[in-house]
């Protein structure tokens, strides 16, 4: 399983050139990144309390859960998407200014979808997937 979710990171990075670096972890820890400690636990740490705060401000409003964030910075953009389901995943990545975010959480998106194709046939077929 672990070899087809990184082969989906893989090809995310491949078609978009809108992402720099990325990671996709879930609740058992990172799953695909393209980036080196101390960096990777950084990420996966603001990106957990990116998804904290924006779930409370969801909540306050009555809105549906958080799926996906855009943060417009001075070096660049961050990206975030997940899944909110309680084995969901999240993807979390850097891109320049100028970056097509449309685009960006496309890939993103569907780099998570590979990525749960990949547990769930891994899931029925005995981790042999």
């Amino acid at each position: 399983m672990k070899q087809q979710i990184e082969a989906a990171f893989a090809e995310m990075l491949d078609i978009s050139t809108d992402i720099d670096k990325a990671v996709v972890f879930g609740p058992e820890g990172v799953v695909a990144a393209n980036m080196a400690e101390p960096a990777l636990s950084t990420a996966v740490e603001q990106a957990k309390e990116l998804v904290r705060l924006g779930q409370e401000s969801a909540a306050k409003m009555g809105s549906q859960p958080l799926t996906q964030l855009v943060v417009e910075t001075a070096a660049g953009l961050v990206f975030l998407v997940r899944e909110t389901s309680a084995d969901g995943m999240t993807a979390v990545a850097t891109g320049k200014k100028g970056s097509r975010v449309g685009l960006a959480l496309y890939d993103l998106k569907t780099c998570l979808r590979d990525a749960r194709e990949a547990a769930g046939k891994a899931a029925t077929t005995g981790g042999e997937a």
